[in-house]
């Protein structure tokens, strides 16, 4: 034989694939003993036949590791663990399966299976001392187990009550719901109560990967079993029922990992995946779940930019949970204050925010224009039909240039200040132009008032004053309507009375450019004092 088929036969025999197959060709006489009509004919006998073989088998498999183990086989012994733990749900599954038999019988079965369960996983921790097999994890199990002795009893029960074939209404309906969308969830967040990953030796069945092993086949487990609860009992499988339980997965992997030392890129790369878990139910009719991982989402990035403001990455999550918070909100919600809304609108929205965000981070003015930009079309996008909407998204463009301006630095990039000077002319241009085709006056100097708002308000945290043409335009625009208004009444005020009143406003002008006169005027240009002519 060639050496090298050797060296591969013995590598596959120090595997030990003997177990594997046996269990695989375990599972797969169930199959045909379901499905053959000749053998046992009632769904009865062949379930207690196949419950009846599986349980036998387990116990073999415990008693077997022991053996090996106290014979310090390390390698077997383990094996036949971790074939313990990939099986000790199957019989609750199998349960399952028989869905119209007597609903004593399931209690029976169900109760049995959890007891002999329970005097396996004793004995294993028993009489196999090397296992690293800790209280906490124990615990966790017993809670796992209970879920899965419980769970084909109450959809049992409530199987009775069920009318028609894939219901959408009724308890039995209601109880599959939160099952997946609160139980199984609530059995992923069981891995954060397990002890921190720690090696109790040197053995194999003592690593410190084991127990979170363990519990990885116990959650697999589970999650089969409502698979196949629901495909008994006419539930569809839906994105979004599977959703939280990924979603929070995901979490408890990062949380878990914390313990050990990974690469700070690494670290913040797994911030990632839940956010992209929440766009699996993004589809109707799974708005609210989509919308609840999303806020949380959100308030978990934000926790984590408070504590660690360096986080750039967690930042740019948040804003974005914040978007796509907007786009996901039901139709329904908002169309009562704006009845032209739509989901699409919503998601450019979205979208347009983050952009915003971005380009508000930066200080360059390109960004700032084209933020300008973004803010315009979308204000033009989500307003749609409304009347004045070019007029909208022209004022929404240059008010957020003119506040990105507020951050420039104008010494070191070249034409900021002319790009300010352009802005600061053309905003209040197209106010005043606006208010002659039959502008919303009020709307126009709310938009105003903010830009102020903000103006003073970087004062306040600044200790400085920003450019003047900022507040400036903004005091232009909200005379833009009064001015307006005044322009048409002088129209028809006779030449008389505004010739009276023009005088008058010159003469105040005339008293402020004398008592002024000593700040902006030289006397010795003159030959004289400013003061005494």
């Amino acid at each position: 034989m060639n050496k090298r088929v050797q060296t591969w036969l013995k590598l596959l025999l120090a595997c030990n694939p003997f177990y594997l197959v046996s269990s695989a060709l375990l599972l797969y006489g169930f199959y045909r003993v379901s499905i053959d009509p000749t053998f046992l004919k009632t769904e009865v006998a062949q379930l207690v036949f196949n419950f009846t073989s599986l349980q036998f088998y387990e116990i073999l498999l415990v008693i077997t590791a022991i053996f090996l183990a106290r014979r310090r086989i390390w390698y077997d012994s383990t094996l036949l663990v971790g074939l313990e733990n990939m099986l000790v749900l199957v019989p609750f599954i199998l349960i399952s399966q028989a869905a119209l038999i007597n609903t004593r019988i399931v209690w029976a079965m169900c109760l049995a299976g959890g007891v002999i369960a329970i005097s396996r996983f004793g004995s294993l921790k028993r009489f196999m001392a090397e296992l690293n097999f800790p209280k906490l994890l124990a615990g966790v199990g017993l809670v796992i187990l209970i879920v899965n002795v419980g769970l084909p009893m109450v959809y049992r029960v409530l199987h009775e009550h069920k009318f028609g074939t894939q219901p959408t209404w009724g308890a039995a309906y209601q109880t599959n719901e939160y099952t997946w969308l609160l139980l199984l969830p609530a059995v992923c967040a069981l891995a954060l109560a397990l002890p921190p990953a720690r090696a109790s030796g040197e053995l194999l069945p003592q690593r410190r990967w084991l127990p979170m092993g363990m519990f990885a086949l116990w959650l697999l487990g589970t999650g089969l079993h409502l698979y196949c609860l629901g495909y008994v009992y006419d539930f569809p499988l839906r994105n979004d029922l599977v959703a939280p339980a990924i979603w929070i997965l995901l979490w408890t992997v990062r949380r878990r990992l914390r313990g050990f030392q990974l690469d700070p890129i690494f670290e913040r790369a797994l911030l990632i995946p839940p956010l992209l878990a929440a766009f699996i139910a993004v589809r109707p009719p799974a708005n609210g779940v989509f919308l609840a991982l999303t806020i949380l989402n959100a308030l978990i990035y934000g926790g984590i930019c408070l504590r660690h403001r360096d986080n750039r990455l967690a930042s740019h999550l948040l804003v974005i949970s914040l978007a796509a918070i907007v786009g996901g909100l039901p139709e329904g919600w908002v169309r009562d204050f704006s009845p032209e809304f739509t989901r699409i609108k919503c998601i450019v929205a979205g979208v347009a925010a983050y952009f915003l965000f971005c380009s508000t981070m930066s200080r360059n003015p390109k960004l700032g224009i084209l933020g300008a930009l973004v803010s315009a079309a979308a204000g033009f996008f989500v307003l749609g039909n409304r009347p004045n909407n070019v007029h909208w998204a022209a004022q929404i463009g240059f008010a957020f240039l003119l506040l990105h301006s507020l951050r420039w630095f104008d010494k070191e990039q070249d034409g900021a200040r002319v790009i300010r000077f352009l802005a600061s002319l053309l905003w209040p241009a197209h106010a005043f132009l606006w208010m002659r085709s039959g502008g919303e006056a009020g709307m126009a100097c709310v938009i105003a008032a903010l830009v102020l708002g903000i103006f003073l308000a970087s004062r306040l945290y600044s200790g400085h004053w920003g450019p003047s043409v900022v507040p400036i335009a903004a005091l232009l625009v909200m005379l833009s309507g009064p001015g307006n208004f005044a322009a048409g009444k002088l129209q028809s005020t006779p030449i008389g009375v505004l010739a009276v009143i023009g005088s008058f406003v010159l003469f105040g002008l005339g008293t402020v450019a004398a008592l002024t006169r000593h700040r902006w005027h030289n006397a010795d240009a003159w030959g004289g004092d400013s003061k005494n002519g």
